[in-house]
């Protein structure tokens, strides 16, 4: 007997054996049970996760001859074997992609008149029913919502989607979901060790990895491992089924992390130098950095992400050293690289480009790119902390004007109130300080520090006066929200009064003494004025 690929060889032949689908399982046997088999059935579902296999027990339970209680077919009576060997005429097999015409489905609507001839249903499995054409769709509509007694449809798609809402209307819908890596490897696990196949228990949670949620996919690749002599290792799924490695990708991903350009190009060139093809090396790369993504913005990672408690603590360490931006920016440049290579004559260059990129954000062209390189320059200025230094630079001022003013104090105290009043007139000496905290404010806003060209400030009596030459430039700067934090920072709690020149010469204009005003007028009033 030829050679038998193991996918085939051990197809489940009972419910229980379809692994990681007990919703639809548990669902179809309790109809079983209970004689409600429905007429029409519609699977949906990535490829390898059941949908043919449990077409199958289905039409073989339908019709067995001794059912068992949990309505799992026998497997033993004639008309099992038959549907099993494909005897049995009345099971039919359909490949919609290939009979996807009007003709075919009249065909089928003709026959489907006629009874079993060996068993009790006849059973239509449609397979990539989504490849029907719309004309198809039509001729399948009538016959699809009332059947003969004896006829059951069981459809299949992996696009339910392209599917009509009229056909959908008619049918049972069971989703099939994608396995888990550990439901595969357990599976994998019961096959080798009845085949007797050698093989390390990394190797076979690598196999249910590359599976990608897909039963077939995985025993595919063990298909292909299989032929290794003595005991399969790791390194020999990797290196046959052309991957780059776990460990190489980490390696990798740190690197890009660490924005180590020439550790990158280096892991690239050992990657593509085994043969790893380079659409799959980014498609491995971008999945390891959705995984960083995935473990640093939720707390429950380990169940999102399929993978051992050594991978998620390694994953978890490394996407600590990592900000959302760049995870953010690297996926993103990743899945553009991506659509590029398949397409590409050169796509090592693009990978190479992809990698620049992510270690150099500041020479993508992007608006990402754009929004980063602000950041990068926003932190740079701060860190710089011209606020700060604007605040010295004022607090220095003040202190100089504090000690000039105890000095003038004690100077004046023997002079006379009017002479006391003119001495506390601001002046405008420390105007070489105000520039100073000018040029400060131009390296974190020069916008804003614009509108303090040729202007004057001073402290005076709690306040910290900003004099303009007119009132337009005055209101600009007085509604600048920036500009006013960082000068509210600057001179050290003062509050600020933004006025022009002409408001502070009338505000602090020398008022008349009463008594002299009084005094004037003497000699107008004569003998009516009496001075005490």
């Amino acid at each position: 007997m030829a050679y038998q690929a193991i996918y085939r060889k051990w197809r489940p032949l009972v419910f229980e054996d379809v692994v990681g689908q007990e919703h639809i399982t548990g669902t179809l046997e309790n109809e079983l049970i209970t004689g409600k088999v429905a007429h029409a059935y519609l699977f949906c579902g990535t490829r390898g996760t059941g949908k043919t296999t449990t077409a199958k027990i289905l039409s073989r339970a339908v019709n067995c001859q001794n059912r068992e209680k949990n309505g799992n077919p026998c497997n033993e009576c004639d008309s099992c074997k038959g549907i099993l060997s494909g005897t049995v005429m009345d099971v039919i097999e359909i490949d919609a992609a290939s009979n996807n015409g009007v003709d075919n489905i009249r065909e089928l609507r003709d026959e489907i008149l006629y009874t079993p001839a060996s068993v009790k249903y006849k059973v239509y499995i449609i397979d990539e029913v989504h490849m029907l054409s719309t004309g198809a769709f039509n001729a399948l509509l009538k016959t699809l919502e009332e059947p003969p007694s004896h006829a059951i449809f069981i459809l299949a798609t992996t696009e339910p989607h392209k599917i009509p809402a009229t056909i959908h209307s008619r049918c049972q819908r069971f989703d099939f979901r994608r396995i888990s890596n550990r439901h595969i490897a357990g599976r994998i696990g019961e096959i080798v060790k009845k085949d007797g196949i050698d093989i390390t228990p990394d190797a076979i949670d690598m196999v249910a990895a590359l599976g990608d949620g897909s039963m077939r996919d995985a025993l595919s690749i063990l298909d292909l491992c299989s032929g290794i002599p003595g005991k399969i290792s790791k390194s020999d799924i990797e290196n046959l089924a052309g991957v780059t490695g776990s460990e190489a990708i980490r390696t990798f991903g740190d690197a890009l992390i660490r924005a180590d350009m020439a550790c990158a190009v280096e892991n690239a060139e050992k990657a593509i130098s085994r043969g790893c093809d380079i659409v799959n090396l980014t498609e491995e790369l971008l999945e390891f950095f959705r995984d960083l993504l995935i473990t640093k913005i939720s707390s429950s990672a380990s169940e999102i992400l399929d993978k051992s408690e050594e991978e998620l603590k390694f994953i978890a360490d490394l996407s600590g050293r990592a900000s959302e931006e760049m995870l953010i920016h690297a996926i993103k440049t990743l899945s553009d690289t991506l659509s590029v290579c398949k397409w590409a004559a050169r796509p090592r260059v693009i990978l190479e480009c992809a990698i620049v990129k992510i270690c150099r954000p500041e020479l993508d062209c992007n608006n990402d790119a754009f929004a980063k390189r602000i950041k990068k320059l926003e932190s740079a200025v701060f860190l710089a902390s011209p606020a700060a230094d604007a605040s010295g630079v004022i607090a220095d001022a003040k202190s100089k004007k504090d000690t000039a003013d105890a000095g003038q104090k004690k100077e004046k105290s023997g002079e006379d109130k009017k002479t006391d009043s003119a001495e506390a007139k601001p002046k405008r000496d420390n105007n070489k300080s105000w520039q100073d905290i000018v040029e400060a404010i131009k390296n974190t806003d020069a916008g804003s520090a614009a509108l303090l060209i040729d202007t004057e400030g001073f402290a005076r009596d709690n306040f910290f006066y900003i004099v303009f030459k007119d009132d337009t430039l005055r209101d600009f700067a007085k509604d600048n929200k920036n500009l006013t934090d960082i000068l509210e920072k600057a001179v050290g709690g003062l509050k600020l009064k933004f006025v022009t020149r002409g408001e502070f010469d009338d505000k602090n204009k020398e008022k008349p003494d009463p008594f002299d005003e009084l005094l004037s007028k003497k000699d107008e009033l004569g003998e009516q004025m009496t001075i005490i």
